[in-house]
């Protein structure tokens, strides 16, 4: 037999090391006097090193691994310890290091050697004398083999890691909690390199595969989950759309209004984060989805948009927000045909200062000219008279970036927003206030699911505080003037945030008086002034149906009375409370519940699980809603869900065929539909620099090739609206809103207690053409992509591809 010496195994070495479990124990369970000795046997290599390294961090020196001796056969025979001290430095003296370390072996002679048979490891050698003195106790904890990291220290780190807290107050919790560094057995750079580890986990490519793997599951536990994926044709990733049940059930009853915002970068990829965010009823932010986009073209927007739409069962906002983008803007026109457009105010005033920074910094033009345009003109005349005197003042007719903004006035000027539903607020800072979350995260260094993790934590986190909220709804505020009727129906019917804005017009409504009042019949019209205020307001009043309207135009803008209506309101001897046409259901406590549209058809038999779900799950949550008051609500609701689903079991059982197979989601018209989970897998592209930084070491050149080939690569989408991935081309079987090409959408905050529209406000969504997914694959590519259950080659332009959607 003979030895052969060769250096460690690096990985099994790291393997081994990793085990900071059994070293705590080994620590912690070491006799008080003990010594090695020549004979001493241990059951394997991991007892014998810890137990070494026990042993030197009660002395106080540190411990290496030395050198292996192998048998012809591969096998270990021979295995060695050191004193971290031994050796010297191998460094020529001559040679200069990035970083120079101080220099700590001294030849010390002392080692502990085993014999190995069987992986049992016996003392075959022991030299326990040193030629240097040993660490202090209090500088033991820092000496490198006995840092380790316990597994509910891991839980913690890796736990705050997902909440967004950065690893420094981490670490810092862990300190207080453990009485001290000396006690945690390790340091700040220990759980920075845990952190980072578990990051790195998930490699490059695998980062967008597990992304996908965590949709599908998500899926899996929830049908109505969505999510979309866009692939170019060499299988990357380029853009990525989801929300979760709730966020469609909030859309539902809060899609009026929708802002999107896209001033964030997340990730090592620096993809765009994109959340959609929209006012619940106690106007507060709540989410509808969120998207990661690979760039900011119009063709991103629009697949962006598009599925979108598809997502929240084609019903178009009333008014969206967005940046002051231009690709974002034509892709707004296309998609969005009939919602009003809208552009941050925010944003204007951000690149003011950079295009026009010569007279934005000068407070006479800031102050007396752009503000005013932006948010002081009482009228559109008044606009177009400020906007001249500003060109004469100081000269800016040629200015080209403020005449681009002349040209886009009646998206962000606040007079030509008079009687533009938008709940109330005037720009997507409210999105933005919601990006304030994501800047809390390691964005350099966080992959895509760890983003997606903190995503949803996030969303859990504002849906807590509306239920908080709802709860602090619950009964009648204190009213400053008692034994008003109107006012008293506002205080029952809103949510305590909503009635503070109605009962802030209720109170100024009082400074408005009667300035001239014409009658013609039932129609009356009534001109309003108020002292110390400029302006007259004219409000017409129908004591036939009680409707009432304003020249303010607050109620179809906020959607809650303004002061000259309350006025002549008020007045009227008639009028007992707020006429239900005014009262918007989205403002008051019951905004959500049930709010399933009578009037829209029934769910048909071929319609698809997703849209059976859909209903259901809105029904339910009025049933949860409502059985949740107290025990006895809760007793009612209990009973009749534990019958509904003894019914849906006995009828389940029916359709049982002789073999025990169950057939009853199996076949659809007679088609088959099997049920399975994509497998698309997702390859990986370099990651992206973002606007305006200049990488080392990049030639222009090819930074123009990449540009030019980008411009070229036809896009592929992979949806996933359920797990029905293989079917016939027969369209009854699909989903009811992917099988007509056209959807009436009747998106409409309810009014409470009265009908479903009133003459003054136009509650009806926008009508959309369903051509997110028509095609997609037909535009220029002669690639073949295969599916789970179907080949997709050389389609034809305007083929309808809903057979993708897996």
């Amino acid at each position: 037999m003979r030895d052969n010496m060769e250096p460690e195994d690096a990985s099994k070495e790291m393997a081994e090391e990793c085990d900071d479990a059994h070293l705590h124990h080994s620590i912690h369970n070491l006799p008080k006097n003990f010594d090695f000795k020549v004979g001493m046997v241990f059951s394997s290599e991991l007892k014998a090193y810890h137990t070494y390294v026990a042993y030197a961090l009660r002395k106080g020196f540190g411990v290496r691994k030395g050198k292996k001796a192998r048998n012809s056969k591969g096998e270990i025979t021979r295995r060695t310890f050191l004193c971290n001290c031994e050796g010297f430095s191998c460094t020529p003296p001559d040679q200069q290091k990035k970083m120079e370390r101080t220099e700590n072996r001294c030849g010390c002679l002392a080692h502990i050697r085993f014999k190995v048979e069987n992986g049992v490891h016996e003392v075959i050698e022991y030299m326990s004398e040193h030629n240097h003195a040993f660490l202090p106790e209090n500088q033991r904890h820092l000496i490198r083999c006995g840092r380790m990291i316990s597994d509910p220290s891991k839980g913690v780190l890796a736990d705050m890691a997902k909440a967004g807290i950065v690893n420094f107050s981490s670490f810092n919790f862990l300190e207080n909690e453990d009485g001290g560094s000396r006690n945690m057995g390790f340091s700040l750079r220990g759980s920075h390199n845990f952190l980072q580890t578990q990051r790195s986990s998930i490699v490059r490519g695998e980062d967008w595969q597990t992304l996908l793997n965590h949709f599908t599951c998500m899926q899996m536990q929830n049908p109505i989950f969505f999510y979309a994926v866009q692939i170019d044709q060499d299988g990357r990733l380029t853009n990525l759309f989801w929300r979760d049940s709730l966020s469609k059930f909030d859309y539902d009853c809060f899609g009026d209004v929708v802002m999107f915002d896209t001033t964030y970068r997340v990730s090592k990829y620096n993809m765009i984060c994109a959340p959609f965010v929209g006012v619940n009823h106690h106007w507060r932010n709540t989410s509808f989805g969120c998207a990661l986009l690979l760039d900011e073209t119009v063709n991103s927007f629009i697949w962006l948009f598009e599925t979108f739409l598809e997502a929240m069962g084609n019903r178009a906002p009333k008014t969206i927000f967005t940046d002051q983008d231009q690709a974002m803007e034509k892709a707004v026109e296309k998609v969005f045909l009939n919602a009003q457009h809208r552009v941050c105010t925010s944003h204007i005033a951000k690149h003011a200062a950079v295009n026009i920074p010569n007279l934005y910094e000068k407070p006479e033009f800031r102050d007396r000219y752009f503000s005013k345009l932006l948010y002081r003109c009482e009228t559109e005349s008044v606009f177009e008279s400020t906007w001249k005197e500003m060109e004469e003042e100081w000269g800016t007719k040629d200015n080209s970036w403020l005449n681009r903004l002349y040209e886009s006035r009646n998206k962000w000027s606040a007079v030509f927003a008079r009687g533009i539903y938008s709940c109330g607020i005037g720009s997507t800072e409210r999105s933005e206030n919601t990006n304030n979350i994501f800047r809390l995260m390691p964005a350099n260094s966080m992959n895509l699911i760890g983003f997606v993790h903190h995503y949803e934590q996030q969303v859990k986190y504002m849906r807590e505080i509306e239920v908080r909220d709802d709860h602090n709804s619950r009964g009648k505020p204190k009213l400053l003037v008692s034994n008003n009727e109107i006012l008293t129906h506002a205080a029952l019917a809103y949510t305590h945030t909503i009635f503070s804005k109605f009962n802030e017009e209720f109170l100024q409504s009082m400074s408005e008086r009667v300035l001239r009042c014409t009658s013609d019949g039932v129609v009356s019209e009534y001109t309003l002034v108020c002292h110390g205020v400029h302006g007259e307001n004219v409000v017409r009043y129908d004591s036939a149906n009680f409707s009432v309207s304003c020249g303010c135009k607050l109620f179809e803008s906020n959607g809650w009375l303004c002061r000259h209506a309350l006025y002549v309101l008020n007045g009227n001897i008639m009028v007992t409370k707020i006429p239900s046409a005014y009262v918007l259901k989205r403002w008051t406590k019951g905004a959500k519940d049930c709010n399933v549209d009578n009037d829209s058809p029934q769910v048909s038999p071929c319609s698809s699980k997703m849209s059976r779900y859909s209903t259901l799950m809105q029904k339910a949550f009025a049933i949860m809603n409502s059985g949740a008051e107290d025990e006895n609500t809760m007793r009612i609701a209990m009973r009749n869900l534990d019958k509904t689903m003894e019914e849906i079991l006995g009828h389940k059982s029916n359709l049982l065929t002789k073999d025990g197979e169950d057939n009853s989601d199996k076949v659809v018209n007679g088609n088959e539909v099997s049920y399975s989970v994509s497998e698309t897998s997702i390859s990986d592209h370099a990651p992206r620099k973002a606007k305006g930084v200049r990488g080392d070491g990049v030639e222009i050149e090819s930074k123009k090739k990449q540009k030019k080939s980008s411009k070229g690569a036809t896009s592929t989408a992979i949806q996933s609206r359920e797990l029905v991935v293989s079917a016939t081309l027969d369209e009854a079987h699909l989903p009811t809103h992917l099988s007509h090409s056209r959807q009436q959408s009747s998106f409409s905050p309810c009014n409470f207690g009265g009908p479903t529209t009133n003459p003054s406000l136009n509650n009806g969504m926008s009508e959309y053409r369903n051509t997110a997914y028509a095609g997609v694959l037909s535009q220029g590519s002669s690639n073949s992509y295969q599916y789970p259950g179907r080949n997709v080659a050389n389609e034809s332009e305007g083929t309808n591809m809903e057979g993708l959607q897996g």
